[in-house]
């Protein structure tokens, strides 16, 4: 019974219990339908096995032979080593810049130059179009083929470089100091890199062995090389004097101003002084500047320029020659006057650099100046301090000069010429130091020159600086007619001061000026005359610089009940003096 109950018991268990069913077996698939699948799940590694040629391969074909494995190359054998790729553009453009020379950045200038040597160092500006342009010469002749954009690029990368880890040199340019001030050297701009050193009152060419750096401008030429034989007694001028159709003594000025600019570097310490040619038509000035001037002072491949109408135009003419010239200027207006001004005595000028809004651009501004036309164009007596004035006579029939004519005169001559202006430059450095100017004016480096050149051409002491004083009194004459208030303090002056000096208030000076003035003038010139004594005092020093030098004082006395002025006229000066004769 109990058996029989266990086996109902049993079969009642199996027959409410449902039975597990049995999990299908995944059916194998063949090889080729694997690798396909395989293929599809591991895309990327399909490139070794995803061509279906490759996938419907007989099943009797074993997969393909591993590659063998690369076997370590020795130190120094090709197998392993890299196809060396060419260098970048750049490195080839300073890799062509730099042979025989190096690059580096002028201190003065910030400036990106490259400097040739073996030799005495001559340097170029990298970012002039004369120097793109031999780049991209030289490039296509090795085969590089090359665009001007990619050559200015690789400039501008180069620059950067340089600028910021670069060499740094103080460069001259045409004139330059050497080891001490006194010594100076001359760039003759040849391309064997001649330089003429001018020390210890003589002068030298020197090929190789000097340490200072000459830079060449875009529009410089060479030089006439000098004459082999020295010149102590300055006989090679006589033919230049007899091209100079100017008064004896303004012919002397100009041989020291061209041996002043044959000897002063262009430095912030010394002012320069600017040349200003006046005479009529047929007087010659124009000739004057582009076959004597541009000679013997500034070989340029420009001759002589107009006055540019934009004035920021005037530092791209000062970086693109040594002495500018510009032709028949007839008048300045006060900001070329101040430009001018700042010429002379250097600076920089600060603009907006271009395609930007707030990066500035800083042009140095420095240079030798060489003006001409009929009548004086300058009448800012700041500018005519810095001036010297050449009055050239007009020419007779017979000593008119075609240009040919005068091209052989100069080739015959240029030799011994150039040789004495040099020497003249060199014996006057010699004793500048141990002179003394006895009319020391506002340039007073000029001034201490024209006393060494008396002593070397043997004039007479006080001769040439009594003839720039001259010189510059007529300039101030010329300057103050336009300046109502300056003329009348002048005629006052000469009329009221010649016995002793004049003291009073302004209230009491000013019925004494308008006595002197005429009414159309002052009416012309309203807003620049005083009206009132309170005027005249705060106007009165005003002029007191174009004044003293025609040898008129103005005074203010110690402040008292009455504040007064005195009007006093110099002792022994060459232009009252003059006047008085007169």
């Amino acid at each position: 019974m109990n058996n029989a109950n266990d086996n109902q018991i049993e079969n009642q268990t199996d027959a409410s219990t449902p039975k597990l069913l049995k999990k299908p077996g995944k059916k194998k698939a063949s090889p080729e339908v694997q690798q396909r699948l395989d293929n599809m799940r591991r895309p990327h590694k399909a490139s070794k096995v995803c061509s279906p040629r490759a996938a419907d391969k007989k099943a009797g074909e074993g997969p393909a032979a591993p590659k063998p494995a690369q076997q370590p190359s020795r130190k120094g054998s090709p197998v392993g080593k890299k196809k060396e790729s060419d260098p970048p553009f750049d490195m080839k453009v300073q890799q062509l810049l730099e042979e025989g020379g190096f690059l580096a950045q002028d201190e003065a200038s910030n400036q990106t130059l490259v400097v040739r040597q073996p030799g005495n160092p001559i340097a170029k500006p990298v970012d002039s179009q004369d120097m793109a342009n031999q780049l991209f010469v030289d490039l296509t002749e090795m085969g590089e083929d090359v665009s001007p954009e990619a050559i200015d690029k690789a400039l501008a990368i180069i620059k950067t470089k340089v600028k910021h880890f670069g060499k740094k040199a103080r460069v001259y340019c045409t004139v330059g100091y050497g080891e001490h001030r006194l010594k100076r050297v001359v760039d003759l701009r040849h391309e064997d890199g001649a330089l003429a050193v001018l020390e210890n009152g003589q002068v030298r060419i020197a090929y190789d062995g000097e340490k200072s750096v000459m830079l060449r401008r875009p529009g410089m030429a060479a030089f006439p090389m000098p004459a082999n034989e020295p010149d102590p007694e300055l006989d090679g001028l006589n033919p230049l004097v007899d091209l100079i159709n100017a008064p004896e003594e303004e012919k002397y000025l100009l041989l020291a101003w061209m041996a002043f600019v044959l000897s002063h570097p262009l430095d912030p310490m010394v002012s320069q002084v600017f040349l200003v040619l006046l005479g009529g038509q047929g007087s010659g000035k124009s000739a004057f500047c582009k076959w004597v001037l541009r000679k013997f002072v500034d070989p340029s491949k420009m001759s002589v320029m107009a006055l540019p109408r934009n004035i920021d135009d005037l530092a791209v003419a000062a970086s693109y020659t040594y002495m500018p010239i510009i032709d028949n200027v007839r008048n300045l207006s006060r900001a070329y006057s101040d430009r001018f001004c700042k010429m002379s005595t250097g600076g920089e000028v600060l603009k907006r650099k271009l395609y930007t809004d707030g990066d500035p651009h800083v042009s140095t501004l420095q240079t030798c100046l060489v003006i001409n036309g009929i009548v004086n164009p300058v009448t800012e007596p700041d500018l005519s301090s810095r001036c010297l004035f050449v009055h050239l006579e007009a020419l007779d029939a017979d000593r008119r000069m075609s240009e040919t004519g005068m091209d052989d005169y100069l080739t015959e001559h240029e030799g011994t010429i150039f040789r004495a202006l040099l020497e003249l430059a060199a014996q006057a450095l010699n004793v500048v130091d141990s002179v003394e100017p006895q009319r020391p004016l506002r340039m007073l480096e000029f001034s201490r020159w024209l006393a060494a050149c008396e002593q070397v051409m043997g004039l007479d002491a006080g001769y040439l600086e009594d003839a720039y004083a001259n010189n510059q009194a007529s300039a101030y004459e010329s300057s103050i007619g336009e300046q109502p208030l300056a003329n009348g303090l002048y005629n006052f002056a000469l009329l009221y001061c010649v016995d002793q000096p004049w003291v009073g208030t302004c209230g009491e000076l000013l019925p004494l000026l308008e006595e002197l003035v005429s009414d159309r003038d002052i009416r012309a010139h309203f807003h620049q005359w005083p009206h009132n004594p309170e005027s005249l005092g705060r106007r009165f020093t005003q002029h007191a610089a174009s004044l003293d030098a025609l040898g008129v004082k103005l005074e203010r006395l110690p402040r008292s009940r009455t504040r007064q002025v005195k009007i006093s006229l110099k002792d022994d000066y060459p232009r009252l003096a003059e006047l008085a004769q007169a």
